[in-house]
């Protein structure tokens, strides 16, 4: 015997319809105009949010695609959230962890986590930074200090380049990395990395010099790759400073290594 009261069986049984109108039991009485204004507010909350923070999907999918992919985003994904800014942060996690459809675009998961990082970034909290001037010996002697809200994002698919007139059905050899970050101006910024960009701000960012890094990616590199690296490894640190990922740098207590 069910012991829930019965308005909370009401609830309960609204709640399913409105996260499944096509399938779900009209529950006892509703009239199916009543519950569809419901459930049209419901989508409509969601339309709007996730347009907004997926412009590019929102493009590439045809209209009755974006419903449904929204639609089963309603009715699969239990939010844990209550904050409606937060819809966009399950909505990746659905994508994610979630879906499992073998019609859907092989690379959806990553271009909406891609479009997701800028929501996150132009958010974060962050005190405001100044960058500073910078010579070269110093990017090379000190330890770079990066603009606090970074991320580095390494992806399968090159999701910078997606859009409607650019749908690719198979990723490219070489994996697709990038640094988004936001700079002294408050504006969000992606730089699309090379490999061997990428791994040099992972050491960058573990408290190496500049021209530690560079010698620290000697074993990992073929002398072809080194020798390129290195050659311009000090015009990729002042790219950074000059674009503002690099923003001032602090004195390096290891003792230096040369080669």
């Amino acid at each position: 015997m069910n012991q829930t009261p019965l308005f909370q069986q009401q609830q309960l049984q609204f709640l399913y319809y409105l996260r499944q109108p096509g399938v779900a039991q009209l529950p006892a009485g509703f009239t199916p105009e009543r519950l569809a204004v419901y459930a049209d507010l419901l989508y409509n909350k969601f339309d709007e949010s996730l347009t907004a923070c997926f412009p590019v999907i929102h493009r590439i999918l045809p209209p009755d695609d974006w419903r449904a992919l929204l639609l089963d985003f309603i009715a699969e994904h239990r939010c844990l959230s209550p904050y409606y800014r937060q819809i966009p942060d399950e909505f990746v996690q659905y994508l994610q962890q979630e879906r499992d459809r073998a019609d859907d675009l092989p690379f959806l998961a990553e271009l909406a986590h891609f479009e997701w990082i800028e929501l996150k970034l132009s958010i974060a909290e962050s005190e405001s930074i100044t960058s500073k001037p910078l010579t070269s010996e110093q990017l090379l002697a000190g330890i770079p200090v990066f603009a606090p809200v970074m991320q580095l994002l390494h992806y399968q698919w090159p999701v910078q380049n997606i859009g409607p007139h650019a749908l690719p059905t198979e990723p490219p050899a070489t994996a697709t990395h990038i640094l988004g970050f936001r700079d002294s101006d408050d504006r969000i910024r992606f730089i699309a990395l090379s490999p061997a960009t990428a791994r040099l701000i992972e050491l960058l960012s573990d408290g190496l010099t500049g021209q530690q890094a560079l010698q620290a990616m000697r074993g990992e590199l073929t002398n072809a790759q080194f020798t390129e690296l290195t050659g311009f490894g000090l015009s990729i640190l002042t790219d950074l400073h000059r674009q503002g990922a690099i923003i001032d740098i602090r004195p390096s207590n290891r003792p230096e290594h040369h080669a």
